[in-house]
C-alpha cells in the first residue's frame, strides 16, 4: 500500500516522532496515520514506545530495526570528559524499580541500596566502550518491552526505564 510505504520511509528518516507529529508533518488525517501505523505494526515493520510527556501518554513511532537491545555502546570520548577511563568491567546496580546504575568501579553507596548487582566485561573497539546488559537486569526491568533512557552522570551511567513498547495490535 502506497500510504504504508510512504510512512515507513518517513519513520526511518524521522524516528521517535509522535503520531500527532507525523500527522502534522505529512499533512495526513489522524485516521490515515492510525490505519497505516496499525498495519505496519502487524507487519512488524515499526513499533511504538508509549512514554509520558508533560503529564500525557504519547505514542512514539520507530522502525523495527531500532528495537531495544541488550548491548550498550558509548563513545569513549563521552566517558573521558573528566572521568577516569573505564577498564575491563562495569558493575550494574538495580537501584530502584525504574533506575539501573552502571559504574566502572564498585560504589559502596549503590551496593547498600541496590536489590542486586552484577559485573560484566567491557570491550573497547573503534572508539566505543561496549557491554551487554546482564540477563537478570534485562528480565527484571522488562527492557524488551520498555522505553529506556541512558544518561552519563559524573563517572557513572544511569538507565531510566519507563513507558511501554507496543509491537502488536490486539484484534
Amino acid at each position: 500500500m502506497e500510504t504504508d510505504e510512504e510512512l515507513i520511509d518517513f519513520v526511518e528518516r524521522y524516528s521517535g516522532l509522535s503520531i500527532y507529529e507525523i500527522k502534522k508533518k505529512l499533512g495526513w488525517s489522524a485516521g490515515r496515520v492510525d490505519g497505516s501505523v496499525n498495519r505496519l505494526i502487524k507487519a512488524k515493520k515499526i513499533f511504538i514506545k508509549v512514554v509520558e510527556r508533560n503529564g500525557r501518554r504519547v505514542k512514539l513511532v520507530y522502525p523495527s530495526d531500532q528495537r531495544p537491545s541488550d548491548l550498550i555502546s558509548i563513545p569513549e570520548k563521552k566517558l573521558e570528559r573528566g572521568n577516569p577511563l573505564w577498564g575491563r568491567e562495569a558493575t550494574f546496580y538495580a537501584l530502584d524499580l525504574f533506575t539501573i546504575g552502571v559504574a566502572r568501579r564498585n560504589i559502596e553507596e549503590w551496593n547498600q541500596i541496590s536489590v542486586f548487582s552484577e559485573s560484566v566485561p567491557l570491550t573497547h573497539e573503534g572508539g566505543m566502550v561496549s557491554f551487554k546488559i546482564p540477563e537478570k537486569f534485562y528480565t527484571f526491568y522488562q527492557l524488551h518491552q520498555k522505553h529506556s533512557v541512558l544518561t552519563i552522570n559524573s563517572n557513572n551511567l544511569l538507565i531510566t526505564v519507563s513507558g511501554d513498547i507496543i509491537d502488536s495490535i490486539e484484534e
